[in-house]
Order: structure tokens, then sequence, then C-alpha cells
């Protein structure tokens, strides 16, 4: 009889063992975003309003409001790195120079989604010292002068984008094991929506509606909802009355297919 020795690695919990790399075909994306004013049909990310999807991809523009210190030579973000997939839903990545306000590309990388953007490298600050912005539009002192081109924020001092969307890239199925939705408005409620877009499709689909109150609310099923390569994902925040600060977390298995 063949006996197995037990490693200590072997002990280790799945989740801490999944996070370190240990489970062959297995990872984990956490999203998080945050809106301080989310008003109606409201994306969950540092922008206001509804977050507008690319319908092809395209080379993106990176600009800063501060043209002082998100420089090379400055003392805030002097390089930043942007993670997304492709036209076929690759995933792809591109590291840039920061130039403050005036753009600089990511030169032969077209992005069809952006997952993710953030500070790789600071100066003394150790910080973005200004918002920083990836779009595909024309910018005005760093900031793009129509909102619906802006495909990333990274908020001043926060060093990576707060944004509850997300892309299921290519050769991935997804499992979301829990959403987290905060509200903390006094009187104030949130409706939140959980979204889905299948790849190839136009419908957006509900998969589910959360109701906040001046608190958190954690959804955790037991039988995780799964989605396919290239589905879209997006949290929105909807109140009801005036707007409120929301914010929604996303703990996603990712298992390679």
């Amino acid at each position: 009889m063949t006996q197995r020795i037990k490693l200590a690695q072997d002990y280790l919990p799945w989740g801490v063992r999944v996070a370190a790399g240990r489970v062959a075909g297995q990872s984990h994306n956490h999203k998080f975003g945050y809106n301080a004013a989310a008003g109606t049909a409201d994306t969950v990310w540092l922008q206001d309003g509804a977050y507008t999807w690319q319908a092809a991809a395209a080379v993106l523009d990176i600009t800063s409001t501060d043209n002082v210190e998100d420089i090379a030579a400055g003392d805030g973000a002097l390089t930043v790195t942007i993670e997304g997939l492709d036209a076929d839903f690759a995933e792809i990545s591109s590291t840039v120079t920061m130039t403050g306000q005036t753009a600089v590309l990511t030169t032969g990388k077209s992005f069809l989604r952006v997952n993710r953007m953030y500070v790789a490298t600071a100066g003394v600050d150790g910080f973005n010292a200004g918002i920083i912005y990836a779009s595909t539009g024309t910018q005005t002192t760093g900031t793009p002068t129509v909102a619906s081109t802006i495909r990333a924020t990274i908020g001043a001092g926060l060093g990576q984008t707060q944004q509850a969307f997300y892309t299921v890239p290519a050769g991935k199925q997804a499992f979301v094991q829990s959403i987290t939705y905060t509200s903390t408005h006094v009187s104030a409620s949130c409706t939140f929506d959980f979204l889905i877009r299948e790849a190839g499709s136009t419908v957006w689909l509900n998969k589910g509606r959360t109701l906040v109150l001046q608190g958190t609310h954690v959804a955790k099923p037991d039988v995780p909802q799964t989605f396919a390569a290239g589905t879209d994902i997006e949290i929105q925040g909807t109140a009801s009355t005036s707007t409120v600060p929301a914010t929604a977390e996303l703990d996603i298995l990712l298992l390679d297919v």
C-alpha cells in the first residue's frame, strides 16, 4: 500500500492555497468599487453615472490631472499598469511611464476591457497625486472631455482603481462566491443590482437585487453563480432619494477551462 506523506501546505485552508497559487487551474480576483454619490442606476465606481462599455478594442490614453508630481521625475505616480482584455478576451497588460496631463498611449496594446489599473512605481509620496484616467477620448488638463470615453479611474492618492465591474477572461470560468453591499446614508436606502451580459449578447440580465439601508449586506450562497469567458459583470446602485454613498465587493474564483 502506498502511503502519502502530507506536507505543511496540505494543512493550509483552501482559500489560502488558491491565493498562494498552490491549487492548479484556480485563481482568485477580488473586485471592489466605491461611488460617493450613487443616484439612479449608477455603476459602483469612482466616476459619476453609468459605466460605458467599449464596443471595440482600442489603444488607451493614460493621463493625470497633476502635471507636476505624476511624471517620470516627480514624487507621485511614475509608472502605471493597465490590466485587461484584448479583442478576443485574452488577458493583456501594459505599463506606461506617466507624463502628467499629456497623454501617454498603451502603444502596441489595444484594450477591449480594462479590469484593473494601478500605480506600479511611485516617487517619495508613494501614491498618485492627481486623478489618473485611462480613456479613448481627448484630454484637457488630463481629464477626458467626454465622460463616456473613460475606461478606468484611479482616485487621487488611492493607487488603484475602485470599480465593481469585471469581464471574465478567455479560457476561464468565473464563480461569484460572494458580494458585499454597503450604503451608509442615514435615511435614504440604496438598491443594488447585480448585472451580467454574456459574450456576444446585447442583453443585460439582472442576477440579483438587494436593498440596503444604512448598513452592509453580504450575499454568500452555498452554490455560487457561474459565468463563462467574455461575460461582463457590473454592480449598479440606485438611491431611494437624491444620492447615497455606496460600495460593492465581489470575490470571484476563476477556473481554467
